[in-house]
């Protein structure tokens, strides 16, 4: 997939260092990352993160994604990553306050077609955390708990529901 991608209303890209202090506004805002791995509010850490990130990236390890507006505007960020033969992570969604509010569907749709097209064949696994009530209502419509420990539930998708939660949300937007 070449990038910078328009789908869903929105432009898609892959991280850059420059884009540092956004991420680090969004990860340290304590209401949009309450679910979170906490992030160091150090803005060289945060740019020496990406630059490791931009490592992985080119051995395709892990992508991570910023979606922008109709207006280039950042809107928020999303990635895969642990990918290996089998599987891949999607996770570390956040976007800035007052989004779009199908902004989630639409950056969903968009992981679901890139793993689709990149991805080809590996089963998507992910954790939500069991405070996250809005989140694992949605996750619950569609994938299969696997798993939980104390903080997390673990859940993954299957071909088939990942292609019924796609033509739904492909409705809604």
């Amino acid at each position: 997939m070449r990038f910078p991608v328009y789908k869903y209303g929105l432009f898609f890209r892959l991280v850059e260092e420059t884009d540092a202090a956004f991420i680090l506004d969004l990860r340290t805002n304590k209401n949009l990352a309450r679910h979170l791995t906490s992030t160091d509010d150090d803005l060289q850490k945060q740019v020496e993160w990406i630059r490791e990130y931009k490592t992985r990236e080119k051995s395709q390890k892990e992508y991570y994604f910023l979606f922008e507006d109709e207006n280039h505007q950042p809107s928020g960020v999303v990635r895969l990553y642990d990918i290996n033969d089998d599987t891949y992570t999607s996770g570390s969604w956040l976007a800035k306050p007052g989004s779009d509010e199908f902004l989630s569907i639409k950056s969903d749709l968009f992981i679901s077609d890139f793993a689709a097209e990149e991805l080809k064949g590996k089963k998507c696994v992910f954790d939500v955390r069991k405070k996250n009530k809005k989140v694992l209502r949605y996750h619950k419509m569609f994938s299969t708990v696997i798993g939980e420990d104390d903080l997390n539930y673990y859940f993954t998708i299957d071909e088939e529901n990942a292609l019924r939660k796609y033509n739904f949300l492909k409705s809604i937007i």
